[in-house]
């Protein structure tokens, strides 16, 4: 992407974390938990460290609490360790579970801090609550993975079993590191959510985003996850077998902009075989649809519209292929002949080695 483009998305994740921390003052929320990977370390300015100050000191009566996670982990060196941070924000600095009462003791708030980007040692089941607090609302914050629902592309960090950290008297766990919301569901009583991140951070995090608000009352938890992405990631596979001209390419890439309510940096694949005279037209096709996207990749897998009478010709296996499919095509229904057409492309792709897509007609 541009450099320009660059600093709009940077914008826009400032914009979703100022609105995240307005809400918080406004609700008003008892406390405010960032489970992580607040900040990339190794590209941390002092002006994004500014920004957060003035965030957290616009609500000063929200407690906040920080777990860091494995892109942000307190060391010596980390803004976490080396500035003076308001007063209302909590940051848990070793990888142990320190506890932090607030509200009079109304609330008592867990968590651990990753000390490097792979935690020196992991804490994760060893939180004890005692029978004694059990009246009080106690809530954790942590980064790791949950081994149950690690995703298949995620590096494992602080890996733990759901029902090792779960206990009686730990009435919600809010996790870091995996990007989309998941529920945590078990044989136990502790609530686990991750929230993901308020914004996707690139093509693997498509689809909206969101932040949780969590409500306590009586022992029961209700977790309710909040819309946040101003702009999301998207990524499409257009079949372009049947456009007849640049205009169907161009609304059809304008009806998936219509797909989400907010704009889409979207990334869409051209597959199938297209027109040559369409293919020169590729330009013209970005021009008119990327007004409609926040940011648009076009990728073209495209094969050339295969000559079927011409193949027919050849004195070759592939020829009498395609002069055996050309017969029966002629022969049949219009309701038949399109599943023969589909029949005939697949064919040839065989015979030339080439990747198809899977149509509706082959699920059928």
């Amino acid at each position: 992407m541009p450099s320009s483009f660059g600093n709009r998305r940077r914008q826009s994740l400032r914009d979703r974390f100022h609105a995240i921390i307005e809400r918080a003052g406004e609700w008003p929320a008892d406390g405010l938990l960032i489970a992580g990977d607040l900040f990339e370390h190794d590209r941390v300015s002092r002006d994004t460290i500014q920004f957060l100050f003035s965030e957290f000191k616009s609500i000063p009566e929200v407690p906040v609490f920080i777990a860091p996670g494995n892109r942000d982990p307190f060391t010596p060196d980390s803004p976490y360790a080396t500035e003076t941070w308001p007063k209302n924000v909590f940051i848990f600095s070793k990888p142990q579970w320190i506890g932090y009462s607030v509200h009079d003791g109304a609330m008592t708030v867990h968590g651990f801090a990753f000390d490097a980007p792979h935690i020196s040692r992991n804490p994760f089941g060893e939180l004890q609550i005692s029978k004694r607090q059990r009246s009080d609302v106690h809530v954790a914050v942590a980064h790791g993975s949950e081994r149950g629902h690690q995703p298949p592309d995620k590096e494992e960090y602080a890996p733990f079993n759901a029902k090792d950290a779960a206990q009686d008297g730990l009435d919600y766990l809010a996790l870091g590191h995996f990007h989309s919301v998941t529920p945590i569901e078990g044989d136990f009583n502790t609530t686990m959510y991750y929230s993901g991140s308020p914004e996707g951070h690139g093509l693997g995090d498509t689809g909206m985003r969101h932040y949780l608000e969590v409500e306590i009352k009586k022992g029961k938890t209700r977790v309710t996850p909040v819309p946040s992405s101003r702009i999301v990631y998207s990524s499409h596979r257009l079949e372009c077998d049947g456009f007849e001209s640049a205009q169907d390419v161009i609304e059809a890439i304008r009806n998936i902009a219509q797909q989400e309510e907010v704009r889409q940096i979207a990334r869409i694949i051209y597959t199938g075989s297209l027109d040559p005279a369409i293919h020169s037209e590729m330009g013209l096709v970005y021009d008119a649809a990327a007004m409609d996207f926040e940011h648009l990749y076009l990728v073209d897998k495209t094969l050339p519209v295969e000559d079927y009478e011409e193949l027919a010709r050849e004195d070759t296996s592939l020829g009498a292929f395609a002069r055996k499919l050309n017969d029966e095509i002629e022969a049949v229904d219009e309701a038949q002949r399109q599943r023969l057409e589909r029949a005939r492309h697949l064919g040839v792709a065989a015979f030339r080695a080439r990747e198809v897509e899977i149509m509706g007609l082959e699920r059928g």
